[in-house]
């Protein structure tokens, strides 16, 4: 192999490496990135399910017969 040729081929094995780790950097990140939405997508999940929850229970107590009843207990009080 001539110099000319290792000259030129010296700086192509450089950008081509600088490339390379780039992205794998890039891979790495969105990978990490990736985990982090995942997490939080879980939590976000588990906080509507949470709130379904609560608003089951609240429609339960609204529907209940003894809460009309007291709901009119409170309105003869008030009168």
């Amino acid at each position: 192999m001539n110099m000319g040729m290792l000259a030129l081929l010296i700086p192509i094995i450089a950008v081509t490496g600088g490339f390379i780790l780039q992205f794998m950097r890039l891979r790495e990140r969105q990978q990490r990135l990736g985990s982090e939405q995942r997490a939080e997508f879980e939590a976000l999940r588990d906080e509507i399910l949470e709130l379904k929850q609560r608003i089951q229970v609240l429609e339960t107590i609204v529907t209940d017969e003894g809460f009309d009843v007291g709901r009119q207990i409170n309105r003869m009080k008030g009168e």
